[in-house]
């Protein structure tokens, strides 16, 4: 019952998060901003959001691929498709803790490809998040660069953490400090934490294994073309967007990147920090529009694909056995 119940608190702190940045999003509009939203809902060129969609489903594709490059020095022939639905099932259950998606699709991957060890798997994700963040960095310098303003960029960015409670993080490190105190005191919780990590160092090791390391270079430029790409094919669904300038593009990614790490998919915060810095750097009109226009159709499709792949994965993996 505990469990059940600390379980539902994750989930629901930070949606509730989320909600509230979506309705402060919306309170802000005016009457004239809220009608702009309602017909650029109803008058959007929803071509480009599809074509948008496709990129991104691309990009995971891409990952999904990529990722076969780390496993198969594990000692186990990965199959794409097994790949492709756990990586999907991860960036769903993303929209309800923010990175529990990670350990979902090492879980989900190893409950289906008997052969493969979670906590080895979960270490190449690891390896996999670390590359992610350089590439973040390469792209933020690239931002950097082409902005007329980066103090502005940076004042924006940071406000994505301005939505959590301070209290939240307290929280967060008194669970640390007590999980620091069971592993020293408890012999058996020790052995296994240690068991746990020596599986997830294998799994980080194979970086160094990799024999396709041109293609995964390849393949992780790819991903990151695709991610900003979105963005720019997403702004001619509105006029007012259409075409937008190569630093707006770059500095709505960046923001964007930062607001989905900072709350599930981005909800509330996404379309707020997007709509702040067209409209603060780069005098977009309807920014506001736009931004929701681009956070839907990116929620809608990790919805329903997520949703999908949770569905298919056990059937695949039936059909092989």
């Amino acid at each position: 019952m505990k469990k059940t119940l600390f379980t539902i608190l994750k989930i629901i702190l930070p949606l509730g998060i989320g909600v509230y940045l979506t309705w402060f999003f919306i309170s802000r509009l005016s009457e004239i901003e809220l009608d702009n939203l309602k017909i650029a809902f109803v008058q959007a060129d929803y071509i480009y959001l599809i074509y948008g969609i496709i990129i991104m489903l691309l990009s995971h594709m891409s990952r999904a691929y990529r990722w076969r490059y780390m496993l198969e020095p594990l000692g186990h022939k990965p199959n794409f498709w097994k790949m492709y639905h756990s990586i999907m099932i991860g960036y769903v259950i993303n929209l309800t803790i923010p990175r529990s998606g990670e350990l979902a699709r090492a879980g989900y991957y190893a409950k289906y490809e008997k052969s493969a060890a979670a906590e080895k798997v979960f270490g190449t994700i690891i390896v996999e998040r670390i590359i992610d963040v350089l590439m973040l960095g390469i792209v933020f310098m690239i931002t950097a660069y082409l902005q007329k303003d980066i103090d502005a960029l940076n004042s924006i960015k940071e406000s994505a953490g301005g939505g959590i409670p301070v209290w939240i993080y307290y929280v967060v490190g008194g669970l640390f400090i007590a999980g620091l105190a069971v592993f020293f005191i408890l012999k058996k919780v020790k052995e296994k934490i240690l068991e746990l990590f020596t599986g997830i160092l294998e799994g980080v090791k194979t970086i160094l294994k990799l024999k396709q390391r041109t293609a995964y270079i390849g393949h992780t430029v790819f991903i990151w073309v695709c991610y900003v790409g979105m963005i720019w094919v997403c702004s001619f669904a509105l006029p007012e967007t259409a075409g937008l300038e190569i630093a707006a593009v770059f500095a709505a990614f960046v923001v964007g990147a930062a607001a989905i790490t900072a709350t599930p998919g981005g909800i509330g915060l996404y379309p707020l920090l997007v709509a702040t810095v067209l409209t603060d750097l780069y005098g977009i009109e309807n920014a506001g529009s736009f931004s929701m226009l681009a956070w839907s159709a990116l929620t809608l499709f990790t919805i329903i694909f997520g949703l999908l792949s949770l569905i298919t994965l056990p059937i695949i993996s039936k059909k092989q056995a």
